[in-house]
Order: C-alpha cells, then sequence, then structure tokens
C-alpha cells in the first residue's frame, strides 16, 4: 500500500536544508553576513565530504587496507582545506576545491564501491543527486 519510510534517505536530504536556508537569506532574508555564509558552507561541505568517506569504512565487517586509507581521504582533505582556510587562502579556490573533490568523491565511490555492486539503487536514489544538489546549491550560494 505505502512504500516503505527510509529514515537514512530522509535524513540525507535533510541534510540540503542548511544550503536552501542560505539560497533564501542571500536572495531574499538578508539575515546573513555574506562572508559567515560562505564559511558556513565550506564547513559544511567538508563535514559532508568526511562524512562520505567514513561511509565507506563498513565498520561491522573487517575491510582491507585500500577501503580504509580511501576512507580516510576525505577527512585528510577536509583538515587541508580547513588549515589552508584559516591562513586567509582565496575562499573560491577552496571552495572550487571541496567541490571538485566532492565531485570526485562521487566518480570514484561509483568505481570503486558501486560499479560492482548489483543493487546501485542508494547510488542512485541517495548519492547522486544530493552531490549533485549540494554542488548545484554551492555554486548558487557563492556566485
Amino acid at each position: 500500500m505505502f512504500p516503505k519510510f527510509n529514515i537514512q534517505y530522509f535524513l540525507s536530504y535533510c541534510g540540503l536544508f542548511p544550503f536552501l536556508y542560505i539560497i533564501l537569506d542571500k536572495y531574499f532574508l538578508y539575515l546573513i553576513n555574506e562572508e559567515i555564509f560562505k564559511q558556513i558552507i565550506l564547513n559544511y561541505i567538508l563535514i559532508i565530504t568526511a562524512f562520505i568517506g567514513a561511509i565507506n569504512w563498513k565498520l561491522e565487517e573487517k575491510i582491507n587496507n585500500f577501503r580504509v586509507i580511501y576512507g580516510f581521504i576525505p577527512s585528510l582533505f577536509a583538515l587541508i582545506i580547513i588549515t589552508l582556510n584559516e591562513f586567509n587562502f582565496s575562499f573560491y579556490n577552496l571552495i572550487t576545491a571541496t567541490l571538485f573533490f566532492l565531485f570526485s568523491q562521487l566518480i570514484s565511490d561509483y568505481f570503486i564501491i558501486y560499479a560492482k555492486n548489483s543493487n546501485k539503487k542508494p547510488f542512485i536514489e541517495l548519492r547522486l543527486p544530493l552531490t549533485l544538489l549540494i554542488v548545484a546549491s554551492s555554486i548558487l550560494i557563492i556566485t
């Protein structure tokens, strides 16, 4: 009768609310200073990037070392971007690198994790649309 409700999908899509609120604020409300919402978006994308990497660890089972290192790389990338941001590197260079990394992570996740998996539903219904929406929202915010 009703499709099964997936709380993980629901919570994942709720992660778009900060982007939507900042877009709403940037174009209509004007409550948040532009520099503040740029920093919020950069740090939020880095949190998402690190979280996606950690998902690949599959803590309930023993995985090979490549998978562990592959899951750690996004956290290392986030640390580097945060450090560069603290040293006042160009915001546009940092956000461009971050969005490029997020998109690269999407492509590599497909080939490393989902290509051999017969169940591509999480990638097609969750990972792909969310990443594309995050990138598109971020571009809308920073332009």
